[in-house]
């Protein structure tokens, strides 16, 4: 999976997960490599923290658990774990 796929199934885990959290200017950012957000400051709660674990496995193959979320911390650090996963 190449980098702008990766970052793109990021953002639209993260568009499901917390709609509206990601304004245009971030998304840009965010797909363009500058942005690294900072899951914490999401505030996603238990329902969120699934639904975005749910999109990412459905959109590259690669299971990630809540729990995991909060050890990885930052969108940075879930593309690492991933691209890791897919080796």
């Amino acid at each position: 999976m190449e980098n702008a796929q990766l970052r793109i199934a990021v953002l639209e885990a993260l568009k499901a997960a917390v709609p509206g959290a990601v304004n245009d200017q971030m998304r840009d950012s965010f797909l363009a490599g500058g942005l690294n957000i900072e899951l914490a400051r999401l505030e996603m709660d238990s329902l969120a923290r699934m639904e975005f674990c749910i999109a990412i496995e459905l959109s590259t193959g690669v299971t990630l658990v809540p729990p995991q979320l909060a050890e990885l911390g930052s969108t940075d650090a879930i593309e690492r774990c991933i691209r890791e996963q897919l080796g």
